[in-house]
């Protein structure tokens, strides 16, 4: 716009807006020294400089004052401070408008919940987990920059939570009171679990994934929830199962977590001596909590025999799979086992 300006190309509107900028200079600048106006301007074109990335002061359109510039021309020196100045203070400007921008974002930022005003902030600035007591005898344990916002009494017939980051929860049973995890848009309804909720890396969606119970997983429904709270397009998850939601394409994903936790009855249940293939599945299935199919009748009648106690479950599967010329799949939370089975 500066440049603009200069050779007469700019509206009126920009004009007068020049014209103000060097109004408001001209009444400080009558009462500086020429030595002033001269460091004065190098600091200016040093930030100009240091804004926009340039190389060096020459490249621009308004030549910088070299060391040797006569003091015999302040008019000249004075009107090149005052396009110094004026870029300075567009670059202010724009600056402003976009840490405006970004910050309008996240205040439009969809919410599952409204949170009251009255809550307790607590955010992890250290590098470790940091474990949150609260008043139900439910723990939290916040990953390091997450935070979350509670009542110091859950007096109402609910829970709530609101949390930015990562955390853990260890939820006190209490079917009176259901617990609400509140993330962005979605909200983790449970009673009384053991379950990760993490916001993903760029803001782009919610990963929740459970370790102990049930949790159901949710969008509320904004034009419902004022008259009967009704709640939609969600699931429910079990033990050693996950799910991502996609704040973009508004989709739930549910997967089984990267490493199933066996369940503490079954630790040493792994070990098959010419164990029929259906019932090894059926072990697994009650261990970790999963369904596994067998696509082939015929695989029922294999024979296994190992000693898998001390693998995690998916190297489990492989042995498994490889003992019998089989393959599996993961689809959502399912396993699926395939291959010619035996006679």
């Amino acid at each position: 716009m500066l440049t603009r300006y200069r050779s007469g190309e700019c509206t009126e509107r920009e004009a007068r807006l020049v014209e103000q900028w060097f109004a408001l200079l001209e009444h400080d600048a009558t009462e500086m020294t020429d030595v002033q106006s001269e460091n004065t301007e190098a600091r200016l074109w040093q930030a100009i400089q240091s804004r926009t990335g340039l190389a060096t002061a020459s490249e621009m359109v308004f030549e910088a004052p070299q060391a040797s510039v006569s003091r015999r021309k302040p008019l000249h020196f004075f009107v090149r401070w005052q396009w110094a100045a004026a870029a300075v203070l567009l670059l202010a400007a724009f600056g402003g408008y976009q840490w405006y921008r970004q910050q309008t974002g996240r205040m439009a930022e969809p919410m599952a919940g409204e949170a009251p005003a009255n809550l307790v902030s607590k955010t992890n600035n250290t590098n470790a987990p940091m474990w949150v007591l609260l008043s139900d005898g439910s723990r939290v344990s916040l990953q390091p920059q997450g935070s979350i916002r509670y009542s110091t009494d859950f007096q109402d017939n609910k829970r709530e939570i609101y949390l930015t980051g990562k955390a853990f929860f260890e939820v006190a049973r209490d079917e009176r009171k259901p617990f609400l995890v509140y993330t962005g848009e979605i909200t983790t309804k449970v009673l009384g679990t053991s379950f990760w909720v993490n916001r993903t890396e760029a803001d782009k969606g919610v990963e929740v994934s459970v370790v102990t119970g049930k949790v159901s997983v949710f969008q509320k429904d904004k034009k419902k929830e004022a008259n009967a709270g009704d709640l939609t397009g969600g699931v429910v998850l079990s033990r050693n199962q996950s799910v991502k939601y996609m704040f973009n394409s508004k989709i739930f994903t549910p997967m089984l977590v990267k490493r199933p936790i066996v369940d503490d009855y079954y630790k040493n249940a792994f070990v098959f001596d010419d164990t029929r293939l259906e019932k090894v599945a059926q072990t697994l299935e009650k261990a970790y909590g999963v369904d596994i199919v067998l696509t082939n009748n015929l695989l029922k009648n294999c024979l296994f025999t190992a000693d898998i106690n001390k693998q995690p479950m998916f190297t489990q599967l492989d042995l498994i799979a490889a003992s019998v010329n089989a393959t599996y799949t993961v689809r959502g939370t399912k396993i699926y086992l395939s291959g010619k089975g035996c006679r």
